[in-house]
């Protein structure tokens, strides 16, 4: 029989390129060639934030998403990055900004996005939504880690900002 070792968590500092550091306390197991987490065990939602963060490497990390009913993203890119989401659980609609890219996923379909490219994830159901994701690291860094999307006659944030004295929903007489 093979001998075996003891394995030894590493230092929480391989996580450093990372803003949640705490993926390293979600792993199972960590040594120098693996990182093993779980999906269902991890896939609980705080009802704050969606992104679950599981593994990270040089290339590429692995994360959950969790969409509680009616939650959409804004249509982004991330230069320099692709994502590939496979769903969990539930359901996912999918938009892009190009003729024909809309579509629901279902559990065990994916879409692999192309670094660059203009997408939108929605939870448009009455149930959670889980999502697997793993995002590639450039080896060159972007300046811009994600672009959001506004076409022409989108409001911005700042149309929404009125001048005081200025009677609430009234936009239009603002200026």
């Amino acid at each position: 029989m093979a001998e075996t070792t003891a394995v030894q968590p590493r230092d929480a500092n391989h996580l450093s390129n990372t803003p949640d550091s705490s993926r390293f306390s979600r792993q199972m197991l960590t040594t120098q060639s693996w990182q093993i987490a779980s999906v269902p065990t991890n896939a609980v939602s705080n009802g704050e934030r969606s992104f679950i963060g599981l593994t990270t490497n040089r290339f590429s990390d692995v994360n959950m998403n969790v969409y509680e009913p009616g939650k959409r993203d804004e249509m982004h890119c991330h230069p320099g990055s692709e994502h590939i989401f496979l769903v969990h659980q539930g359901e996912l609609t999918l938009r892009g900004i190009n003729e024909g890219e809309q579509m629901v996923l279902k559990p065990g379909e994916f879409v692999h996005v192309k670094a660059g490219h203009y997408y939108q994830l929605a939870n448009e159901t009455d149930a959670v939504t889980v999502l697997f994701q793993v995002a590639t690291n450039p080896p060159k860094k972007s300046p811009v880690s994600r672009r959001s999307f506004r076409r022409a006659g989108d409001l911005k944030a700042s149309d929404l900002v009125q001048p005081v004295g200025a009677i609430p929903g009234d936009l239009k007489n603002s200026n």
